[in-house]
């Protein structure tokens, strides 16, 4: 379990990094860009979730041995 810790951490950190880039790459100014940070970093992180919800359900169902 220690491991899906640190994998999510690292998950985090890392989604963290992209939506900040992209946010500053996107608005002109600093102090919008980090305003709008949380409301996409929130989606970013729950819609990547919902896809790897729908990859473990497939998996599930659709590759497991009986």
């Amino acid at each position: 379990m220690n491991d899906l810790a640190l994998h999510v951490f690292l998950f985090l950190f890392s989604t963290a990094i992209i939506v900040a880039v992209s946010c500053m790459f996107a608005e002109a100014e600093d102090a919008r860009a980090l305003k709008l940070f949380p409301k996409r970093y929130f989606t970013f992180v729950v819609i990547s979730a919902a896809v790897a919800a729908v990859m473990l359900v497939a998996e599930h169902t659709l590759a497991s041995v009986s």
